[in-house]
């Protein structure tokens, strides 16, 4: 079972077996074998080494005379209870512990949830606790560790429904086997209950062990070179499930990278229907900044090469080291705080459309303003629909940025009546983690006495 190129999931339904093969590793081997397991009517007797090789047997269709040709090592057996759940809090009363990943929340192992949604717990808390360390403000601290559990529960709570959903697609195979997950709960429950209850528990452990390998013995049919109407019936109905698409899916863009901070975007009951739907990128607070390809223009490279996300196509290959680099707008506020050498995580202010110099001047001081305000490192960079013709009119302290597809324009207009053709100036507040606070249409002429409120907005929201 050592192979790079392989299946990651393998569930096998036989007489002798029902369970699931995990790969963990398959250049060395390690797997995993999920079994179901029934306590108090089954115990750990059930599961000694030598039961669980023959299961391991049984699971890849071989006989333990076969050992000769391919051998495995039991590393651990250990019980595991599956479960649904999401913390009630992120963050004690004290503001001194916070809750990340599995510690938060407990996900069943179908989609790949729990060490994903960990990894964007960490993703959200990280450059809120980079700015706790450099302030002061204890009031701060708890609006800003708040915002954590705000923004991250609703996420929890919304995988951990959608991981209870994939698990149930898995259970698609096992009922098209004439196999009921609700059946042995039944059992256990009549088992539990009087008067089956009055009898003693090794009775019942008889009982139930019987009953199961009785409801397991049809499967044999599966392996038996004579075909069988039963056996017939289960080929088309799991025939069935994976045409129809019903079996268990791996990929999710959707919840993967099109997940929102929005306030409010959770609460509606999710179609499950839709789990698999792609994902589309918006440009709408809450919302993961879209890859966007920019051209970093000539004036602005001479602040650094070095920290851009640069990207290396075929159309956008640039030959000469002073050629403009192309980038992606995804984590902008990653690559300036790189490319400007800040030791802090920092918001970044995207100016869409053209800056009157005599404005330059007065945004600054906005920015300083409320930047210094709440001690919260601001950047901000000019997006253009075309190159300037004039470059002397582009100020070498600013980061200018050209989108000559209007891409963000388009995006920005989905969102409201404004037209793509006309890329009047809009600003875009984004948080360290590429995720939008605010993103607004501003009318001509207003931009710089619109900047101060906008950059309140847009941060207060986020801290």
């Amino acid at each position: 079972m050592k192979d790079s190129d392989q299946a990651m999931l393998h569930f096998v339904y036989n007489s002798q077996l029902v369970g699931a093969f995990v790969c963990h590793d398959g250049r060395k081997g390690e797997w995993v074998l999920q079994i179901p397991f029934f306590p108090p009517y089954q115990t750990m007797d059930d599961f000694s080494i030598g039961k669980v090789r023959e299961m391991v047997w049984a699971g890849l269709g071989m006989d333990s005379n076969e050992a000769n040709e391919c051998d495995f090592d039991v590393l651990s057996i250990r019980p595991w209870t599956m479960s649904s759940l999401v913390a009630q809090s992120y963050v004690n009363k004290s503001n001194n512990m916070v809750l990340v990943g599995d510690a938060a929340h407990a996900f069943p192992p179908a989609g790949g949830f729990g060490m994903n949604t960990g990894l964007q717990d960490s993703h959200n808390l990280a450059w809120r606790l980079a700015l706790l360390l450099r302030s002061s403000n204890h009031h701060m601290a708890s609006s800003v560790l708040t915002k954590y559990e705000s923004d991250r529960k609703p996420i929890a709570t919304q995988n951990a429904a959608l991981s209870v959903r994939n698990y149930n697609r898995t259970l698609r195979i096992a009922k098209a086997c004439y196999l009921d997950a609700q059946h042995p709960e039944l059992l256990t429950t009549v088992l539990g209950s009087p008067p089956m209850s009055l009898l003693p528990l090794e009775t019942r452990q008889g009982m139930f062990r019987r009953l199961v390998h009785v409801a397991m013995m049809p499967l044999a049919s599966l392996t038996s070179l004579n075909s069988s109407l039963h056996a017939n019936h289960i080929e088309r109905n799991v025939q069935s499930i994976l045409e129809s698409g019903g079996s268990l899916p791996l990929v999710f863009p959707k919840y993967e990278i099109g997940f929102s901070y929005e306030h409010g975007a959770q609460s509606k009951k999710e179609d499950a229907s839709n789990d698999t739907k792609g994902y589309y990128p918006r440009m709408r607070v809450g919302y993961r900044l879209p890859h966007i390809i920019l051209e970093v223009w000539n004036s602005s490279i001479s602040h650094a090469r070095d920290g851009w996300s640069v990207l290396e196509t075929t159309s956008h290959e640039a030959e000469d080291p002073s050629d403009s680099l192309f980038i992606t707008l995804t984590d902008i506020s990653s690559q300036l705080r790189k490319v400007l050498s800040y030791d802090t995580p920092v918001f970044t202010l995207l100016v869409l459309g053209a800056l009157p110099a005599s404005s330059l001047t007065s945004m600054r001081q906005a920015i300083d303003k409320v930047s210094n305000k709440m001690n919260t490192p601001l950047i901000m960079a000019n997006i253009l629909p075309e190159a300037p013709s004039d470059e002397d009119n582009v100020s070498e302290n600013n980061i200018t940025l050209i989108d000559s597809q209007r891409v963000i324009w388009k995006l920005m207009s989905e969102e409201s009546s404004n037209t793509a053709d006309n890329p009047c100036n809009a600003m875009v507040i984004v948080r360290p983690d590429g995720h939008i606070s605010s993103a607004e249409f501003v009318e001509e002429g207003k931009i710089s006495t619109a900047v101060e409120k906008i950059i309140s907005k847009g941060l207060e929201s986020a801290v």
